[in-house]
């Protein structure tokens, strides 16, 4: 039986978002995807895991206690073989996250950065997830604004939304 999606609708400060990327993330972590789509107009080095009680020690030594962010993050996942698209626009401000992003990662084979200056869609696609809505990747998006999402694990809505993104973005070959 296929689960119903969850739809949440926030208002400002909930941790219903930031909760439900940390688990994401965490899976991720556990279990990479063979490609892990992030598609975001505006993307910043956002907190994703909450490692204040070192509950990620097993997962990576190096991270510190306290916050981890999206891009060490992203980095274990290529560590660990899987394969990374972001999608974005090429201003916006992004430009600091993709710097950090590319640092010590500028050539790595599965690492992909694609830009496209009208972009509006935002997705966050996995093998076994889809988080789609209003949401940029940014502490306004996940934390301040007024925002509905998505998150579904429908194998006939990933395959879908995988041949439109790997069609747009490329990866996930």
């Amino acid at each position: 039986m296929i689960a119903p999606p969850r739809h949440i609708h926030k208002r400002g400060a909930t941790d219903a978002v930031p909760d439900l990327l940390e688990t994401i993330f965490t899976a991720e972590l556990v279990f990479p995807s063979r490609c892990l789509w992030i598609v975001s107009p505006w993307i910043s080095n956002v907190k994703i895991l909450d490692n204040g009680a070192h509950a990620y020690q097993s997962v990576e030594p190096s991270w510190p206690q306290g916050p981890i962010h999206l891009v060490p993050v992203l980095h274990k996942l290529l560590e660990l073989g899987g394969e990374v698209v972001i999608a974005t626009r090429p201003d916006n401000g992004n430009e600091g996250f993709l710097r950090a992003l590319r640092n010590g990662f500028e050539h790595h084979p599965r690492l992909s950065v694609r830009t496209a200056e009208e972009l509006h869609t935002k997705g966050f696609l996995g093998d076994s997830f889809y988080l789609s809505g209003s949401m940029n990747l940014t502490v306004r998006g996940i934390t301040v604004n007024e925002e509905a999402v998505e998150y579904t694990t429908d194998p006939a809505v990933i395959a879908e939304t995988r041949l439109e993104f790997r069609g747009r973005w490329g990866g996930g070959a």
